[in-house]
C-alpha cells in the first residue's frame, strides 16, 4: 500500500477485517461505505481499541480501516502501510460544540478559538500527521 495510490473499498472488503464493533461511530461509517460499494465485509475480529487493532493487523489477523491521524506514527515507523480509500471515499466531520445561550467561560472561548485556528492551519498547510493520506479514512495492512 502506498499513500499516493488510493485503494478501492471493494479490494479492502475482499480481505478479513479487524474492525470496531457494530454501533461504534467509525464502524457505522465503514458499514455505510460498504453499502454504497455494494460489498459484504468479512469481519474477522472486532475490538473498539485502536491500539489492539493496530497490533492485530501486523500479526496477520486482517486489514483494518482507521483514521489517518491514528496511524501516522505507525506508517512513519514502518509497522503499518496505508493508502487512502476510494470508490467510495470515506470521511468524517469534526465538530466543536459550543453553548448558544448563557455565558461561556473565557478559558473555554480561548481553547475553542485556538483549537479552531490549529485545525484550519493544519488543513491549509497540509501538515496533519498523515496529510499524504488525505482527509479520508485509510485502509491499513501490516508490513
Amino acid at each position: 500500500m502506498r499513500p499516493d495510490r488510493p485503494v478501492p473499498f471493494a479490494r479492502v472488503a475482499a480481505h478479513p477485517l479487524v474492525m470496531p464493533t457494530a454501533g461504534h461511530a467509525l464502524r457505522s461509517l465503514i458499514d455505510a461505505a460498504a453499502a454504497r460499494a455494494e460489498v459484504k465485509l468479512d469481519v474477522a475480529v472486532q475490538t473498539n481499541s485502536m491500539r489492539v487493532q493496530k497490533r492485530l493487523v501486523p500479526a496477520g489477523h486482517g486489514w483494518t480501516i482507521l483514521p489517518d491521524v491514528g496511524i501516522a506514527e505507525d506508517v512513519a515507523g514502518g509497522t503499518l502501510s496505508a493508502a487512502p480509500l476510494s470508490e467510495p471515499d470515506v470521511w468524517r466531520s469534526i465538530v466543536l460544540g459550543m453553548p448558544r445561550t448563557g455565558r461561556t467561560p473565557p478559558a473555554v472561548e480561548v481553547v475553542a478559538r485556538e483549537l479552531t485556528r490549529q485545525v484550519r492551519t493544519a488543513v491549509h498547510e497540509g501538515s496533519r500527521p498523515a496529510a499524504q493520506l488525505h482527509a479520508q479514512g485509510a485502509a491499513t495492512e501490516g508490513e
